[in-house]
């Protein structure tokens, strides 16, 4: 590691230049840099490519991504939107029962669950998940309560709260409440009920620009994972419409990662995004490889991004835009059984970033070794 570290000042020193930039989205996901650090390094170990030293920025921390014997070298830059998704990462029971209340409503009442699973019955399974588990944990309760009653009453309070405290650690072990508080943040979004993140977006694209015009890579990588697909596309279209945006869009490639852009795009309110969609539809098309698979019940796998958000699909090169490839989770984790993969279904979710035998070589599109 030393190496590696003392290879990346030395690179500094001597201005080498970057020869591939790959600006990486997260989910929704709280657990920020330090989390990305350690997958990414395991990532790198596989391939003999090391993570160098840690730059701290105020939106972008950035790493060198060496291998020893090259004289050029690439970098990862993390582009932070954590600290929202800490913001809005209810912690305690009551407020994220009724806030799913509230989507529960839209989702079942106002047409939700019926448009998402024409496109693609997982996620919409997925939207279900935290209604039914609610809902079941609810009757558990009743049914406690019930039978507490006929045995002496005055327990009924505190088996009632036993077994709703119980129902939320069982539901926080499954996943379960990972899940609805990334739901309830999408809702708040498509509901126009959140203006940070479109702030967050303008403040990514003003430092990613700074960053190429002090130190310009020879390629440049934006990737989204989970809902950070939208928020890709956000910054994507953002950058397609700054005056000062045009050097960096021939180099600029776009890559997502189990991406649930439906998930925003088909809420009526969600207009503000379906413009970003249309505005990368403009010709010339920047390079998108979209990457799904139908074992990750939590991504729209196989379902053009545009197709999912009720828009044109555009075309590019005789093709449809984005580009698509579906990968095998399961097979590739060697899940023969129904029951395995149910059981892995969130950490399949992730196996984008973590399992090079899946299929996508993340390693050699950061590092440059492969391209889009």
């Amino acid at each position: 590691m030393d190496m590696a570290v003392n290879r990346a000042d030395e690179l500094k020193k001597t201005g080498s230049s970057c020869r591939r930039r790959t600006y990486f989205l997260s989910g929704f996901d709280p657990r920020g840099v330090a989390h990305y650090q350690r997958l990414f390094a395991r990532l790198m170990k596989h391939r003999g490519w090391r993570l160098g030293s840690r730059q701290e920025g105020e939106r972008i921390t950035r790493w060198h991504l060496l291998d020893p014997g090259a004289d050029q070298h690439s970098e990862l830059a993390f582009l932070h939107w954590d600290d929202i998704a800490r913001a809005n990462w209810p912690k305690h029971p009551w407020p994220l029962l009724t806030q799913l209340l509230g989507f529960a409503r839209a989702y079942l009442l106002q047409g939700g669950v019926v448009r998402t699973a024409r496109l693609c019955p997982g996620v919409a399974l997925c939207g279900l998940y935290p209604v039914m588990v609610l809902i079941l944990v609810t009757l558990a309760a009743i049914a406690a309560g019930v039978l507490a009653a006929l045995l002496w009453l005055p327990l009924l309070p505190l088996v009632v709260a036993v077994v709703l405290w119980q129902g939320w650690r069982l539901a926080d072990r499954l996943g379960v409440v990972w899940l609805c508080r990334s739901i309830l943040f999408t809702h708040r979004l498509g509901s126009l009920r959140d203006t940070k993140l479109r702030q967050r977006v303008q403040e990514l694209v003003e430092a990613l620009l700074a960053l190429e015009d002090n130190n310009p890579a020879d390629e440049i990588l934006l990737v989204g994972h989970s809902s950070g697909s939208f928020v890709l596309a956000m910054v994507a279209a953002e950058l397609r419409r700054h005056p000062n945006s045009m050097p960096i869009l021939c180099r600029l490639r776009l890559l997502s990662l189990g991406q649930n852009l439906a998930n925003l795009g088909l809420y009526p309110g969600a207009e503000s995004f379906r413009d970003d969609l249309k505005t990368l539809a403009i010709e010339p098309c920047l390079p998108w490889l979209d990457v799904t698979s139908f074992d990750d019940l939590m991504c729209f796998a196989g379902v053009n991004p545009y197709q999912a958000c009720g828009l044109p699909v555009p075309r590019r090169d005789g093709n449809d835009y984005p580009r698509m490839q579906l990968l095998n989770l399961r097979q590739a984790n060697g899940l023969e059984r129904k029951r395995q993969w149910l059981a892995l279904l969130f950490d399949l979710h992730f196996d984008y970033l973590t399992n090079p035998a899946a299929g996508l070589d993340l390693c050699g599109l950061m590092t440059g070794e492969s391209t889009i």
